[in-house]
């Protein structure tokens, strides 16, 4: 189930759209009867670069889920001493440090567990994800000063869902402080809030600005990356509603 969500979403991408375009065209275009349709493939591959990966358009795509939940006002978070955050990518590596070691999602949603902690320093922080994500992400808040001794990791998560099942019996019904990046927020309170749980949101690492005029309107990768980062998390969305998952 798992690896066809994967599948699902990579496959939605604007950026697969293009590759596969760019490729048919080359391929057909070698194909003299075909070569129509490689130009027809060539042009779809175009008019999606030039669609998604413009400034406007994927700064609504995206901006829309990073929007869309504010972050717990400070109120919310007195008192609060539990903190989940959810991985991002991590990868060892003897050549990096290990600040290095963390992908740019990892790195801001450490950050952002690093100032709530030091807010709250008795809190207890609960990494959760698959792999040997977690435990980078917890050697990197243990050498920012975090005492390991207050740090739990979840290794066995291979979904957003499953990390919020697998945290149930720790979490309970208590409300604690969830991290992860804006975009995936809406996505991961649904999951949470969906097993029983009760999660305040503090989203970070945004991609995009409130105001999506407020961007260079010619087509970029950067500016392509972000449609895709949203035509992935809108197929998960469909996907989770589809199994009862938020």
């Amino acid at each position: 189930m798992v690896e066809l969500e994967g599948i699902v979403k990579y496959v939605v991408m604007p950026s697969s759209i293009v590759t596969i375009g760019v490729i048919a065209g080359f391929v057909l275009a070698c194909i003299r009867p075909a070569r129509r349709w490689g130009l027809s493939a060539g042009i779809v591959a175009l008019a999606t670069y030039a669609i998604f990966g413009a400034g406007p358009v994927s700064f609504f795509l995206l901006g829309s889920l990073e929007y869309r939940i504010p972050p717990a006002t400070i109120l919310e978070q007195k008192e609060i001493d539990t903190i989940a955050v959810l991985t991002g990518y991590a990868e060892y590596d003897i050549d990096y440090p290990l600040s290095s070691q963390v992908n740019s999602a990892s790195a801001f949603r450490l950050l952002e567990v690093l100032k709530l902690f030091r807010s709250t320093p008795s809190s207890t922080v609960f990494i959760s994800g698959a792999g040997e994500v977690p435990t980078i992400m917890r050697d990197v808040l243990v050498s920012s000063g975090v005492p390991a001794g207050q740090i739990r990791v979840d290794a066995d998560s291979f979904s957003t869902f499953e990390s919020a099942r697998h945290l149930v019996p720790v979490l309970g019904k208590k409300p604690f402080l969830l991290v992860t990046s804006a975009g995936h927020m809406p996505r991961a309170i649904g999951a949470f809030r969906k097993v029983g749980t009760a999660p305040l949101p503090m989203p970070t690492h945004f991609l995009t600005r409130r105001n999506s005029r407020a961007t260079p309107y010619f087509p970029s990768p950067g500016h392509l990356e972000c449609s895709d980062l949203a035509f992935s998390e809108y197929a998960a969305l469909v996907w989770y509603y589809v199994n009862g998952w938020i």
